[in-house]
């Protein structure tokens, strides 16, 4: 899997889990942060990246490790898509 694949299915989960327009899915790239408070993220809250995270676990088949300071590996599309293809190893 490309990273360019991750990024593509990350944004189908933001659409379809976490309820955003699909236009706006459409402007997403690797550059997109996702943190609420940061200028030009997402804004995504608590509850939206334990949505994003079980989302991830059933798309990709990956597990997630609660209690892990994860803020980094959550902070934008470019490494989150990183993060997962980490954790599927090579391919």
């Amino acid at each position: 899997m490309t990273q360019k694949e991750v990024l593509d299915e990350l944004k189908v989960i933001v659409v379809e889990r976490l309820r955003f327009d699909p236009r706006r899915a459409a402007d997403m790239t690797l550059e997109t942060t996702l943190p609420k408070g940061v200028e030009g993220s997402l804004g995504l809250d608590s509850l939206d990246f334990i949505e994003l995270s079980v989302a991830m676990e059933d798309r990709f088949g990956i597990t997630v490790e609660e209690g892990q300071d994860l803020s980094a590996e959550f902070h934008s599309l470019d490494s989150l898509s990183r993060y997962v293809l980490a954790k599927l190893g090579p391919a």
